[in-house]
Formats: C-alpha cells, structure tokens, sequence
C-alpha cells in the first residue's frame, strides 16, 4: 500500500502520506514521496490515496507521450510554441534550420528518420548525421555546389537543441541526446568559424565601372551608390520611404526594415535606428526620385522610395544586379548584403578611422565592426606584401653596404701592415 501513516499524530489524528515507486523509460526505479498536512484522519487517507492514484496517472501519460512523439511531430509542436514570441523572418529562419533534421532530406545527402520516435536518439546516430551534414552540398549558385559553413551549421545545431530540450520539458524524452554530441566540426574549426567569416566585396574601380555602367537606370544607379557608400542592410534600404528623407539636410532616416514578407518591422538592433548622412550628390538623385514618385497617381509620404505605393522586390534588385555586373564585367558574385560588407572594406581601406566605419554603419560598438567587416581587398593585401617586402630589401642592401664597407676597411689595414 503506497499510503502511509506519519509517526507523530496531530490533534489525535492520523497524517498521512504518499510514497510510490516508478520505472522510468530506462527501466531505473525512482521513488516519489509526498506530504501534506491536511492528509489527516479518514478523510486525509482518502485524499492521500486520490493523490498517489493521480501520480500514477500522470506518469503513465507522460510515458505514453514519450513513446508516441515522433520527430517530424515535434518540430511541429515546438514551432508552434515559439510562435508568436519571435517575428515571421525568425520563424521561417527556424523552421528551415529544423527541417535539416526533422525531414526527408530531398537531395539524399543526409539520412535522415521525421517518423522516429524521440526516443529511439542517442549520441552516436545524432553524431552520425553530423557527420553527413558536414558532407552536405548546396546550389549556391548555377552549378556551383558548395558546403555548408561551420557557423551555419552549429546554428542548426544549435536550433535542435532548444528543440530537444523543449521535448524534455513537456516529458518526451529526459536526455538531451544533441547537446551531448556536442558542436559540429573540430575546436579548430569552430574557433576559427567563430572568429572570421569571409564575404565577396567589390572595390572602388568595380563600384565605379557599375556607376556608369547603371547610369541609365535613376532607381538602381541610386540603390547601388547607396548601398556601397553608406551600407545600409538591404531590408533597410527598400523600407526607406518619402516621409524618412530630409532633402535640406541631406539625411535618411532609418525607422524600420523589411520582413521576407515585406512587412515593416524594427530595425535589427536599437543602434539600427539612427540617421544616415548623404553628400551632395546622392541626395540629390534620391530627390530626383523622389520627384518621379510624386507624379503618379496616389501619391502620398508613405510610398517607398526604391518601389512606390510598394516596396521594390528583392528579386527585382537581384536581377538588376546581375544585368548592371555583367555589363561592369564584374564576376564576382555579390549577394546584395555584400554591398554593406564593401562599404566598410572600402572604408578601411582608405583609412577611416574604424570609429567613424562603426557609426556609419550603425553598430552598437566598435567590437562588431571589427569582429565582422574589416577585410582587407586582395590588392591591398598584395601592396601590403609588397610593401614589407621592399622595406627589407632596402634592409638588407643597407647591410650588405656596411659589410662591404667594413670589408674593405679590414683590407686597407692588412695591406698597411705588410708594407709598413
């Protein structure tokens, strides 16, 4: 009988209380015991035996639980907790990140098991599929199939185990089975994924060459200059509307961003929202815009400068890249993010005080702007080579002046010697 009577009685009456065993999912005995004190006399043996009945029922529930959830159901389960507390490019980002590992993978690279009981993991298959994700190709572009990155795959990982631990919370399983295989790839790769990452820029020649090369197009000639001399984040850029442009005093206002849904929303950080100076010329041509979007029909201060009563489309940007690069004969590839990461190298490059780069790009603090955008242009690497390679060489000829000097200094007194 799980109900027992306490030693010391109260008032005369007998206390009760519980204590039942179980089995968990691994077959381990665990022992529940618990009290109350108004478990006392007749009544409180009843209620004391309502409460291990309880108990029993409630575990029984949570081992059916573990052993029906399936992956594939909880993924779907654990994004519909989390919606509603993040924003829909958030959600999305999470929901294709979990698919990695909660659905068939349709390329057949990776093995992977949506109707697998929860339960049926451990730290070797989880390992396993590490293993082949770090294997994985993708179409980054035409037929160029590339890997994943370390950084974005421990993004992935890291999803799954805020997913599993969800999972442990609601009773499905009681062992985090991806947080004890641990990050994907080696220290080295990690430390190194953690500290660098590497973006296609293009320089001042290239950006110049797409000058001129979009100088028949007002809208993308504008969206290309502002994107490489300012660095605006893409979403920012297509959420600028009439109303957050100052013409006298040659500013941009940065109040909101751009979902993948075209929604407006905040900016990505509260640093985001500030003020863009623009010289001269580039306020000038976003006036001209401007100028444009006010003789159609409906005009108001809400339209988007880059679009009109709606925001211009990633697509539509994308495509007009690709025209205005092959006509620059530029070949490198280039996402449009990778216009603020050629702003700030530019910057740097030509010696802007990385306080001045950290401001114009709206950073929080300097540590961002050098943990992610100070990289060097290949040619200013190669000055930079040749450079300490010429200063050596000056040493080195300098050296051998001395040593020759020395030289026949040494010489002169031998003959000395002899004739005297």
């Amino acid at each position: 009988m799980p109900v027992y009577a306490e030693k010391n009685k109260v008032n005369g009456l007998t206390r009760w209380y519980v204590r039942t065993y179980i089995e968990d999912e691994f077959g381990i005995s665990k022992q529940i015991t618990k009290h109350n004190k108004l478990w006392l006399g007749r009544e409180g043996k009843i209620k004391a035996q309502q409460e291990e009945i309880r108990i029993r029922n409630e575990f029984d529930v949570n081992q059916s639980k573990k052993r029906k959830i399936k992956i594939y159901e909880l993924k779907e389960q654990y994004l519909n907790f989390i919606k509603g507390k993040v924003d829909d490019d958030t959600y999305h980002n999470k929901e294709v990140m979990l698919s990695h590992f909660c659905c068939i993978d349709e390329t057949n690279q990776v093995h992977t098991s949506p109707n697998s009981l929860v339960t049926a993991w451990n730290v070797i298959l989880f390992t396993n599929w590490q293993k082949e994700m770090k294997k994985k190709k993708y179409l980054k572009s035409k037929d160029n199939w590339v890997n994943y990155s370390i950084e974005h795959l421990n993004r992935i990982y890291g999803e799954i185990c805020n997913m599993i631990d969800y999972a442990i919370t609601e009773g499905y399983c009681t062992i985090n089975f991806a947080r004890q295989a641990g990050k994907i790839g080696t220290p080295k790769e990690i430390k190194l994924s953690e500290q660098r990452r590497d973006y296609n820029v293009i320089n001042l020649n290239e950006f110049l060459r797409l000058m001129n090369a979009s100088k028949d197009n007002l809208r993308y000639n504008t969206y290309f200059e502002l994107s490489f001399k300012r660095g605006p984040r893409p979403g920012e850029a297509r959420a600028f509307r009439v109303k957050d442009f100052n013409y006298s005093k040659q500013q941009l206002m940065v109040n909101h961003t751009l979902s993948k849904y075209d929604e407006l929303k905040d900016p990505k950080t509260p640093s985001s929202k500030a003020v863009i100076d623009l010289d001269y010329e580039l306020a000038e041509k976003i006036n001209d815009l401007i100028n444009e979007l006010r003789k159609k029909e409906g005009f108001n201060e809400n339209w988007f400068i880059f679009g009109g009563e709606k925001p211009i489309s990633s697509n539509s940007l994308n495509k007009a890249k690709e025209k205005y690069f092959k006509l620059a004969n530029i070949e490198q590839y280039l996402r449009l993010h990778d216009f603020r990461h050629s702003c700030a190298t530019w910057l740097f490059s030509i010696g802007i005080p990385i306080q001045v780069i950290s401001k114009i790009l709206r950073h929080k603090d300097i540590d961002e702007t050098l943990k992610t955008y100070t990289h060097l242009l290949k040619e200013d690497y190669e000055k930079g080579i040749n450079k300490i390679n010429l200063y050596f060489e000056e040493i080195f000829k300098q050296d051998q002046k001395q040593d020759q000097n020395a030289l026949w200094q040494t010489k002169t007194l031998d003959l000395q010697g002899i004739t005297s």
